[in-house]
């Protein structure tokens, strides 16, 4: 049986539409699933929207509709954007669905037979805004300091969650695990959290006339706060607890993909609940940094907002992943650029790689009638390509493992950018006039053949709609699970039919 392979991202709040800023943490988490498809694994890629958010009903209210009206709309709006940029999720996870709310009420059954859970009265700051209660201190000149609006205060009866209880157990989570969080940057900002002291939090919101969420089980006058309900989506995705086969195969999730803003919730208010619940913990949680646009915030309220579906339309699902691949660091925020997009997709798409595969595609119809031979040849040059092709398997892995999008794409491009040269030093043209060179000009096009081959299997994570084009181009079928154990130089057994077609990437003219 296949290893097995699951991965999330954060479920967004439907309270608006999905913007380009949402679209890093899902096209990174796309790249993972499909690279671990790849590899062989049987992958479980888990997204969806947290439905049970005052948001929601705020929303919802101010648009003159039923809250199960807003949410079934923006429901709809969320998949069209992911569909348009290739996302290739197994698992879309509603949380107003009932199996989440079975999932829910039981994660909180087994904390509260645990004496995780108690009673007692809050009263403090809450943020509407993040679902976040706060303190005097944690506040920013009176106002939640990720919003930057003035949080209500509230005094009410709510269930708790005892994480102070957890301090030792999360401390040593990351003692025993340096790479529970990724990159180390953020798990340091954790593990501060933790050495200033732990609070209980609240698990529960009276319910009031608009009040939307999960009843407390036995109960009714509360619902089960946001982020309770929220993070136990991760087990509900899998199975939990009605499918106890399946959530056996898939938990623990062998990585949370979110951005740096809730890494509270998931790196100790989670963990925590499941050690509440006797249920193994996630094994790695990969964080990344802010997305800015154009050098400004990306907001609701300003309107500082791309559509990702519209982005796609202009220039294409594949130029937007490569463009926020390329230029987007986990461990540090990046600002989104029209300008940047389209100097990348004229320099590396349409230049290096699209200029790559129409040479190739039209020396070997002009020179051999596209068929060319399997790759080979000892000179320094085809060594090289070689050795550059080879190279990229372990460099791939080593960046992908710690969410390293730039540097797993570089060692890509060192083939691409080689196999250019490669043309340039070996001159088909040149080798097409003298009949002693047939065999040799045979060969230069059988070894770019091959770079192509290589080269659509290793970009089909980032880029799969070109993978998949250029493997059309060599008569070759789309890639498959399992397909990086053909990703060596020569593993192509004969010659392959490369052919004539459409420019990859058009250079797209900016006045």
């Amino acid at each position: 049986m296949p290893e097995k392979f699951y991965i999330t991202t954060a479920i967004d709040y439907p309270n608006a539409k999905p913007h380009v800023g949402h679209s890093f943490e899902k096209v990174a988490a796309d790249v993972i699933a499909r690279y671990h498809r790849l590899l062989g694994d049987d992958v479980q890629f888990c997204m969806g929207l947290d439905e049970n958010s005052q948001h929601v009903a705020t929303a919802a209210a101010k648009a003159g509709v039923t809250p199960r009206q807003w949410i079934d709309d923006l429901d709809e709006q969320f998949r069209l954007a992911w569909r348009k940029l290739d996302i290739s999720n197994d698992v879309w996870l509603r949380t107003s669905i009932q199996e989440h709310a079975l999932a829910s009420q039981e994660l909180f059954r087994r904390a509260l037979a645990n004496g995780a859970i108690y009673k007692g009265i809050y009263e403090g700051w809450y943020c509407p805004n993040c679902n976040n209660y706060y303190t005097d201190e944690d506040l920013a000149d009176g106002k939640c300091p990720e919003h930057g609006i003035t949080p209500e205060w509230l005094q009410e009866e709510n269930y708790f969650f005892a994480l102070s209880k957890f301090t030792e157990q999360l401390a040593a989570l990351f003692e025993d695990k340096d790479d529970f969080v990724v990159p180390t940057t953020w798990r340091a900002e954790t593990l501060a959290l933790i050495r200033r002291g732990l609070r209980d939090f609240s698990v529960s919101r009276l319910v009031r006339g608009d009040t939307w969420g999960i009843p407390i089980p036995g109960d009714p006058d509360h619902v089960i706060y946001v982020w309770f309900d929220a993070l136990t989506n991760y087990v509900t995705g899998v199975g939990f607890p009605t499918d106890p086969a399946r959530f056996a195969r898939y938990w623990p999730a062998d990585v949370h993909v979110i951005g740096k803003n809730i890494t509270r919730f998931h790196c100790l208010y989670w963990p925590a609940m499941l050690i509440a619940a006797d249920l193994p913990v996630p094994r790695q949680i990969a964080v990344h940094g802010f997305m800015t646009l154009e050098g400004q915030k990306i907001s609701k309220t300003t309107g500082n907002l791309i559509d990702p579906v519209d982005l796609v339309d202009e220039f294409g699902s594949d130029a937007v992943r490569f463009y926020i691949l390329r230029e987007f660091s986990f461990a540090q925020d990046g600002d989104f650029s029209r300008a940047k997009l389209i100097a990348r997709h004229n320099a590396d798409l349409a230049n290096d790689l699209g200029n790559l595969l129409n040479r190739a595609a039209a020396m070997s119809n002009q020179y051999l009638g596209g068929q060319v031979p399997a790759p080979g040849g000892d000179e320094p040059g085809d060594v090289e390509l070689r050795r550059i092709a080879d190279g990229i398997g372990p460099a791939v892995d080593r960046a992908l493992r710690v969410f390293d999008f730039p540097t797993a794409l570089d060692s890509i491009w060192q083939l691409v950018s080689r196999a250019n040269t490669y043309v340039e030093e070996t001159a088909p043209w040149r080798l097409a006039k003298d009949p002693a060179k047939r065999d040799r000009l045979a060969l230069v096009l059988g070894n770019l053949a091959e770079s192509l081959r290589v080269l659509s299997l290793w970009l089909s994570p980032f880029v799969p709609g070109t993978a998949d084009r250029i493997r059309e181009r060599l008569g070759l079928p789309p890639v498959a699970t399992g397909d990086l154990a053909r990703a060596g130089w020569g593993a192509h057994p004969g010659g392959l039919r490369l052919t004539r077609g459409a420019v990859l990437f058009p250079r797209i003219e900016t006045k």
